[in-house]
């Protein structure tokens, strides 16, 4: 008996209208297998081996699909528990990975701005790069041990003039007593005013910058 590929092809297609698209459904599969059955050669009937092993396809293609469905809910309820943290984290006060900050009129800096170490160093420099990649300013660092360290700086630049408001970003250079370089990572620090969300997720707004909820490090009652 010829199998599923090679059925007569003077069998009827008015039950198979879902199989216009490119994906094989289990209701398709189940379809196709009763049409083989309907269309054996009687003096060659379907062989049982053949036979059970095409249902046990058929019950395969079941559990993924089910087990497709049941990811596919797990990450929706995984976006509705995110949106609720998010929301939660308004009006508290949250570090986070981030190189990026906003800096206000005549300098004011609404948050606070520094860095991590994986590592004891022997030296950390830093520096604010503008928007076109520019350094403009060079702040004295706090701390060389493992650990965050935050900064104090007045948005001022090398000549002692605030800088404009705008984006500005941290770039931190620790080295050991060897002169090797070291992992550091650049920390923004502010109290989250409003939550909006979009298909990435959810995103943080505060005076100093925007951020997601991936770069969230650290949340504290203020």
């Amino acid at each position: 008996m010829a199998d599923i590929s090679s059925i007569n092809s003077t069998t009827s297609t008015s039950g198979f209208s879902s199989l216009t698209g490119n994906t094989l459904g289990k209701d398709d599969f189940l379809k196709l297998l009763v049409a083989q059955l309907q269309n054996q050669d009687p003096l060659n009937p379907q062989d049982a081996t053949e036979f059970t092993a095409q249902m046990a396809q058929f019950s395969s293609l079941e559990q993924l699909i089910g087990i497709n469905e049941g990811i596919g809910g797990l990450s929706a309820a995984s976006g509705e528990v995110e949106k609720l943290s998010a929301l939660t984290l308004i009006g508290k006060d949250i570090v986070a990975n981030s190189a990026g900050f906003q800096l206000g009129e005549g300098g004011s800096l609404d948050g606070r701005i520094g860095y991590r170490l994986t590592a004891a160093a022997a030296e950390v420099n830093v520096a604010v790069v503008n928007a076109n990649g520019q350094a403009v300013a060079t702040i004295p660092s706090l701390g060389t041990t493992v650990g965050e360290h935050f900064v104090s700086w007045d948005g001022r630049d090398a000549s002692g003039q605030s800088l404009p408001a705008g984006q500005y970003y941290l770039a931190v250079m620790a080295t050991d007593g060897n002169g090797d370089t070291l992992q550091t990572t650049p920390l923004v620090a502010g109290t989250i005013a409003g939550v909006d969300f979009d298909a990435k997720g959810s995103r943080l707004y505060s005076a100093i910058g925007e951020f997601r909820m991936s770069d969230v490090t650290s949340v504290r009652e203020i």
